[in-house]
């Protein structure tokens, strides 16, 4: 018990002297919210020293407990957990307010509720998409509703008032934070169990007349092996020249229709997999950067 009281003073402390910080919200405006985020010493929140920290911290306690946390991040800015919650954005006359989607979103197409008295722009900028959004006057309520082209829909309702107001709104997901952190720490883990080894690996005699090179694979050139062939029990795939174990690909081999990740020795710039297989993946990277290369057993079919 005085553990637990430890902790929830040292991260009260922590939110007080954090720019950056995070907690769980109800009906409150996105003012209101930024606000007690900034201000609020809420036992058993936590901080972090970077947006991109503090995302990762709300979406650990939303894979531990199932709820998500709006995030307060510099400058006014207020991001969302997307799909959490329906944000009632506060906006303001003669200003204009900020509401990005995920990274990588495009937008397909949005409605708003009151086109008389509010206005909403729609723009792509690179890789983020943004819609601006200004009330005409102040006390007046409206929606937004918003659709990306991978089919997300954000449901927004926009609420005027004269002064205060919140300069831009985004969102991350957490699902897919938790997912990428997860893919991280296996091939950190991975890398580093293969660079123990690496002094003390050396391939085994193979018979030349056992290797089966009934193997072809598709995706990414720049992460192809070079050769792929089976023997004894095993996959070896000769990796391109300069492999480093930093930027070494994950191996997932595909059972029942699932990808289940599968450990592997890379051995004098090959990829040695401890198992035969129909269909496996070399994955390196997560969501719009992410790559992808597909080994399959048997003859390539003509015409490829």
């Amino acid at each position: 018990m005085k553990s637990m009281k430890k902790q929830s003073v040292i991260a009260a402390i922590a939110l007080l002297t954090s720019p950056l910080a995070f907690a769980a919200h109800g009906m409150e405006n996105s003012k209101q919210v930024y606000d007690n985020l900034m201000h609020n010493s809420v036992p058993g929140t936590a901080s972090a020293k970077t947006l991109q920290g503090a995302i990762a911290q709300a979406s650990q306690i939303w894979h531990d407990t199932g709820t998500a946390s709006a995030i307060a991040g510099n400058n006014g800015e207020v991001l969302y957990p997307y799909g959490q919650s329906t944000p009632d954005i506060l906006c303001s006359p003669l200003h204009t307010t900020i509401i990005k989607l995920l990274p990588g979103e495009k937008i397909a197409g949005s409605a708003l509720g009151d086109k008389i008295r509010w206005t909403a722009t729609n723009l792509q900028l690179g890789n983020q998409a943004v819609v601006l959004v200004r009330p005409m006057q102040k006390g007046i309520t409206t929606n937004l509703v918003i659709a990306s082209t991978t089919g997300k829909i954000y449901d927004l309702t926009l609420v005027s008032d004269q002064a205060k107001f919140v300069p831009t709104v985004g969102f991350y997901n957490p699902q897919q934070e938790w997912d990428k952190a997860v893919v991280g720490v296996q091939m950190q883990q991975q890398a580093a169990a293969m660079a123990r080894r690496k002094a003390t690996m050396t391939l085994p005699n193979i018979n030349p007349a056992d290797l089966d090179f009934s193997y072809y694979c598709t995706g990414s050139h720049r992460y192809r092996p070079v050769r792929i062939f089976s023997a004894a029990g095993k996959v070896y795939l000769q990796m391109p020249p300069g492999m480093k174990y930093g930027n070494a690909p994950a191996v997932f081999v595909i059972e029942d229709g699932k990808e289940q990740l599968t450990n592997f020795q890379m051995i004098g710039g090959y990829y040695v997999i401890d198992q035969l297989f129909h269909e496996a993946k070399l994955l390196l990277g997560t969501g719009s950067h992410k790559q992808v290369v597909t080994i399959h057993a048997g003859n390539r079919p003509s015409g490829w």
